[in-house]
Protein backbone atom coordinates (compact mmCIF):
# COMPACT_ATOMS: atom_id res chain seq x y z
CA UNK A 1 0.00 0.00 0.00
CA UNK A 2 1.61 3.07 -1.16
CA UNK A 3 2.39 5.14 2.37
CA UNK A 4 1.88 8.61 0.93
CA UNK A 5 -2.09 7.74 0.19
CA UNK A 6 -2.52 5.73 3.31
CA UNK A 7 -0.55 7.96 5.83
CA UNK A 8 -1.04 11.07 7.47
CA UNK A 9 0.90 13.71 9.64
CA UNK A 10 3.77 12.43 8.45
CA UNK A 11 7.59 14.45 9.23
CA UNK A 12 10.94 13.16 9.99
CA UNK A 13 13.00 13.39 13.69
CA UNK A 14 16.65 13.25 13.33
CA UNK A 15 16.46 9.40 10.80
CA UNK A 16 12.88 8.47 11.60
CA UNK A 17 10.27 8.95 9.40
CA UNK A 18 6.95 9.00 11.73
CA UNK A 19 3.30 8.78 10.33
CA UNK A 20 0.11 7.83 11.34
CA UNK A 21 -0.88 4.85 8.75
CA UNK A 22 -4.16 3.33 8.13
CA UNK A 23 -4.62 -0.02 8.01
CA UNK A 24 -7.27 -2.63 6.11
CA UNK A 25 -10.07 -0.93 8.07
CA UNK A 26 -9.01 2.16 8.13
CA UNK A 27 -8.11 3.02 11.52
CA UNK A 28 -4.79 4.74 12.46
CA UNK A 29 -1.39 3.59 14.00
CA UNK A 30 1.11 5.48 15.15
CA UNK A 31 4.07 4.10 13.12
CA UNK A 32 7.97 5.14 12.43
CA UNK A 33 10.76 4.16 10.54
CA UNK A 34 14.41 4.35 10.73
CA UNK A 35 15.70 5.37 7.37
CA UNK A 36 19.29 5.28 8.54
CA UNK A 37 18.76 1.01 8.28
CA UNK A 38 17.40 1.53 4.72
CA UNK A 39 19.48 4.25 3.06
CA UNK A 40 22.87 4.37 2.68
CA UNK A 41 25.23 6.80 1.02
CA UNK A 42 27.51 6.23 -2.26
CA UNK A 43 29.75 9.03 -3.10
CA UNK A 44 26.60 11.89 -2.78
CA UNK A 45 23.52 10.07 -3.92
CA UNK A 46 21.16 8.08 -1.52
CA UNK A 47 22.11 4.12 -2.20
CA UNK A 48 18.35 2.21 -1.08
CA UNK A 49 20.81 -0.77 -1.22
CA UNK A 50 23.16 0.43 1.91
CA UNK A 51 22.35 1.65 5.44
CA UNK A 52 23.74 4.56 7.72
CA UNK A 53 23.50 7.51 4.78
CA UNK A 54 23.35 9.86 8.37
CA UNK A 55 26.68 9.15 9.27
CA UNK A 56 28.35 11.22 6.15
CA UNK A 57 25.39 13.58 6.02
CA UNK A 58 25.15 17.18 6.28
CA UNK A 59 21.65 18.63 6.89
CA UNK A 60 18.16 16.50 6.60
CA UNK A 61 14.68 17.21 5.54
CA UNK A 62 11.69 16.26 4.52
CA UNK A 63 9.88 17.54 1.81
CA UNK A 64 6.76 16.05 1.47
CA UNK A 65 7.56 12.52 1.01
CA UNK A 66 10.73 13.43 -0.87
CA UNK A 67 13.84 13.02 1.64
CA UNK A 68 16.60 16.38 1.65
CA UNK A 69 19.90 15.81 2.14
CA UNK A 70 23.54 16.68 1.94
CA UNK A 71 25.69 13.71 1.58
CA UNK A 72 29.78 13.95 1.06
CA UNK A 73 31.39 12.18 -1.95
CA UNK A 74 34.28 10.13 -1.50
CA UNK A 75 36.22 13.55 -2.59
CA UNK A 76 35.08 15.38 0.84
CA UNK A 77 32.58 17.56 -0.81
CA UNK A 78 29.06 17.73 -0.45
CA UNK A 79 26.29 17.11 -2.86
CA UNK A 80 22.48 17.98 -2.84
CA UNK A 81 20.57 14.48 -2.67
CA UNK A 82 16.56 13.84 -2.70
CA UNK A 83 14.85 10.27 -2.83
CA UNK A 84 11.10 10.31 -2.94
CA UNK A 85 10.91 7.94 -0.16
CA UNK A 86 6.90 6.66 -1.64
CA UNK A 87 9.82 4.78 -4.11
CA UNK A 88 11.16 2.82 -0.61
CA UNK A 89 8.77 2.70 1.76
CA UNK A 90 5.14 1.39 2.40
CA UNK A 91 2.62 1.21 4.59
CA UNK A 92 1.45 -2.88 5.73
CA UNK A 93 -1.41 -2.88 7.56
CA UNK A 94 -0.75 0.22 9.27
CA UNK A 95 3.51 -0.01 9.95
CA UNK A 96 5.79 1.33 7.99
CA UNK A 97 8.42 -0.66 6.64
CA UNK A 98 10.91 -1.08 3.24
CA UNK A 99 8.91 -1.45 0.12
Amino acid sequence: MSFAESSHNFRLVDTVLHAQCQDRHGNLHNSELNLDHILGNRDGQFDVYGKHFHESSGICGLNHTTLVATLRREDGTYHAATIDLDRIVKNDNGRLEKA
